[in-house]
This record gives structure tokens, C-alpha cells and sequence, in this order.
């Protein structure tokens, strides 16, 4: 019998993160995005400035919500008291999650892409759900960064098999998460835009 790939875990705890009233429990957020990290390491030192940029906003997130867990159960409360106090600049937790999710987004997309064309090599998908997601946000000093880091990723066999074994299985396992993934980070596009918190300004 063939092991679940880390995609099984994750499809599971994606499914957990809603709470089914339009709120998103922050520790199962974060839980799956911090599940991410290694799936972000499969895909080489070039991918460093993500991971960073993930791990750096898990970490703020989480901060927050080890100040108060019931108050801040959900994500909801941590950025709707940010907004009552007009708390939003570049190291609150309402960009934090901001960028949290557009990171997550650009990863998601790009999966989708590998399970999609069973042929497009990694570099290409890469680049292209770079700009299809991030690249409106970046100014031209990261996005000079990121076209070239992603030049360096893996082949996508490489990329797979450090993942589980390769087959149907894992595709079957990593479409599931991003199905139940997706879902979760369009709730919190649809939170941030109905506050107008889904500031366009380049970085």
C-alpha cells in the first residue's frame, strides 16, 4: 500500500479551516501554510524569497493570536480590530495576511498548473503563474529577483519525486488540496475586498 503524500495531509487540513459562517480559524490557517514550507523547500534554494516572505508572515500572524487564542480564534477578529484602530501599515497583521495569502495563491496556482499539463516543465509553469498572480504587485527590483530565481527550480520529475511517488495517486492527492485550499483562500480575498484591504501598491 502506497503512503499518503504530504498532499493528503494538507487536502485534510485545508478542509478545517473554514468555519462554515464566512470566518477562517487562524490556527488552521496556519497550520496548513506552515505544512507549505517543505513543499515550498521541493522547489530549490531558488524559491528561498518565498519561504521567507511565507514563513516571516506565519510567524507575525501567529504572534498576534498567541496574545489573546480565544479573542483571536479567527482571522476575521485580527484584522477587524486592526481596521477599528486604522492599524494598517506595512507590519500589521492585515498586510501580513495580505501577503500570506497572495504567496499561497501563486504556489496553489502554480500546482495547479504541474496537475493540469502533465507536460509543462516546471520553469515554465513557474513563470507564467508569476505573472498571471505576483507580478502586478512587484516593482521591478522583486520581479527582476523572481524571474530569475525562477529560472533555477528543479525539473518537475525532480520536484515530484521529492514530494512521494510520483503517479495518479499524488496528482489525485495534490488536485484535492487545491480544490479545498482555493476555497479557502478566495474567502479571504472576498474579506479583504469587501474592506477595500486588498491594497494594489507595488513592493
Amino acid at each position: 500500500m502506497v503512503a499518503a503524500s504530504i498532499f493528503a495531509r494538507l487536502a485534510a487540513e485545508a478542509a478545517a479551516v473554514r468555519d462554515g459562517q464566512d470566518h477562517v480559524r487562524t490556527q488552521e490557517l496556519l497550520n496548513v501554510c506552515r505544512e507549505m514550507l517543505p513543499v515550498l523547500d521541493r522547489f530549490g534554494t531558488s524559491f528561498v524569497i518565498v519561504r521567507s516572505d511565507v514563513g516571516g508572515n506565519i510567524n507575525r500572524l501567529a504572534k498576534r493570536q498567541a496574545e489573546d487564542p480565544g479573542r483571536y480564534s479567527v482571522i476575521n477578529a485580527i484584522i477587524e480590530e486592526e481596521v477599528s484602530k486604522q492599524d494598517l501599515g506595512s507590519s500589521s497583521c492585515t498586510k501580513g495576511l495580505l501577503w500570506l495569502k497572495r504567496a499561497m495563491e501563486f504556489v496553489v496556482a502554480l500546482l495547479k498548473r504541474l496537475h493540469d499539463d502533465q507536460n509543462v516543465t516546471l520553469a515554465t509553469a513557474a513563470n507564467e503563474v508569476y505573472y498571471a498572480t505576483l507580478y502586478k504587485y512587484h516593482g521591478w527590483i522583486t520581479s527582476s529577483a523572481f524571474v530569475l530565481a525562477l529560472k533555477l527550480v528543479p525539473s518537475r520529475e525532480v520536484f515530484f519525486e521529492k514530494l512521494g511517488t510520483p503517479g495518479r495517486g499524488l496528482m489525485n492527492e495534490m488536485y484535492q488540496f487545491i480544490s479545498a485550499f482555493s476555497s479557502v483562500l478566495a474567502q479571504i480575498q472576498k474579506f479583504l475586498a469587501d474592506r477595500g484591504l486588498d491594497d494594489p501598491a507595488k513592493v
